[in-house]
């Protein structure tokens, strides 16, 4: 396949409807192509940040693809403008094949960044459009709430991803665990910064191991993984092959499907090089259906913020087999596709503000919010 080629079908008008930032005339044609190859609506290509400004400021535009190096412009620049000016609109950078390129791509997901994509070479295009179709999921614009329709979910004010109010969400409770053998955690688009603030919100007295399966690509992964511990103060390790779960770690799935397997009273990690779920390699299921299989009651899912299903069956997987699954609200997520697929197949026993997440965590260790046992 060529850069050049590529068929693009007329979009639905459910589609979302993107905007293109690139500097370079092939590679924006290039991604025009591929993103109405799956089914996107690209409305405008813009070669500069003042041409991608002034087609925001029109409306109609649920998400955009930066450039991180424009000629003569910052596309971080950009991102922090875009944030503050239209807040809806989810932001997806493309970054260069390179460490460095990496380690700006996941600087700026904690800015705000709702994914990331590399760009690819002759010899990667039909993995880019895999991870097109990971970042992307369905193409369809994700109900914001139960019911409210097909609209890309707003992304939360600084006020919302702070201090909870009194209408913050929080639907359900756990009953504490009889035994607490691994927190369990699913998320995409927009979920290193959720992922983070769960993190920095779990008490020091929590020691329970922590897998995380994170949709990004492994490029970017051990800079993620090096950013969540420095800022959260814990233990966060990128898994590898075989290693024994230790408490107070957290374990982040790179490359492959990262699943948990259980040895005498022990839990093991172990990738599985199967073919992509959902687009996603690593996916959420199959971290879930593993989880099931090793743990009965003594595991807790939970599913962040997300663009598509992944995580979904696995929760009804993990539901069935004794262990309870919460998932992030809508007015926190920056998409609540995932969450939101999990509470259509009726598999979740919360729905949480992103805040109250860990105060329910601590609930099903048995531990009350303000950190004493029950």
């Amino acid at each position: 396949m060529s850069l050049a080629a590529a068929i693009s079908p007329k979009p639905s008008s459910q589609a979302l409807r993107v905007v293109v930032l690139d500097d370079d005339p092939v590679f924006r044609t290039f991604l025009t192509q591929m993103l109405s190859r799956i089914g996107l609506d690209v409305v405008a290509q813009c070669s500069s940040v003042d041409e991608a400004k002034k087609r925001l400021a029109q409306g109609g535009v649920d998400a955009v693809t930066v450039d991180v190096v424009l000629k003569g412009e910052s596309g971080l620049d950009f991102l922090k403008w875009c944030h503050q000016a239209h807040r809806s609109v989810i932001t997806v950078l493309v970054t260069a094949g390179s460490e460095r390129g990496a380690r700006t791509g996941v600087d700026a997901v904690f800015l705000g960044a709702a994914a990331l994509l590399t760009k690819p070479d002759s010899r990667s295009i039909t993995g880019f459009e895999t991870e097109l179709r990971r970042v992307f999921a369905d193409g369809r614009r994700a109900p914001a709430r139960p019911g409210s329709g097909l609209t890309v979910a707003a992304r939360p004010t600084s006020a919302a991803m702070s201090t909870p109010g009194r209408n913050a969400s929080r639907s359900g409770s756990l009953a504490p665990a009889r035994r607490t053998e691994l927190l369990a955690i699913g998320a995409s688009t927009g979920g290193p910064p959720v992922l983070l603030k769960l993190l920095k919100g779990l008490p020091q007295s929590f020691d329970v191991p922590i897998v995380i399966t994170q949709h990004m690509p492994a490029l970017h992964i051990p800079y993620m993984t090096e950013l969540l511990a420095a800022q959260s103060g814990r233990k966060v390790n990128v898994a590898t092959e075989g290693q024994v779960l230790m408490r107070g770690n957290a374990y982040v799935a790179v490359g492959k499907h990262l699943t948990v397997a259980r040895s005498g009273d022990r839990l093991t990690l172990k990738y599985v090089d199967g073919a992509p779920e959902h687009f996603c390699k690593p996916a959420v299921d199959p971290m879930f259906r593993s989880v099931a299989e090793a743990c009965h009651g003594g595991a807790l899912g939970v599913v962040l913020t997300g663009m598509g299903a992944d995580g979904a069956k696995g929760a009804v997987a993990l539901r069935s087999s004794g262990n309870p699954v919460i998932i992030q609200d809508a007015e926190t997520s920056v998409v609540w596709g995932m969450p939101g697929s999990v509470h259509a197949l009726g598999a979740a026993d919360g729905v949480f503000h992103v805040d109250r997440i860990p105060a329910a965590i601590q609930e099903w260790m048995g531990f009350s919010p303000r950190g004493g046992t029950r």
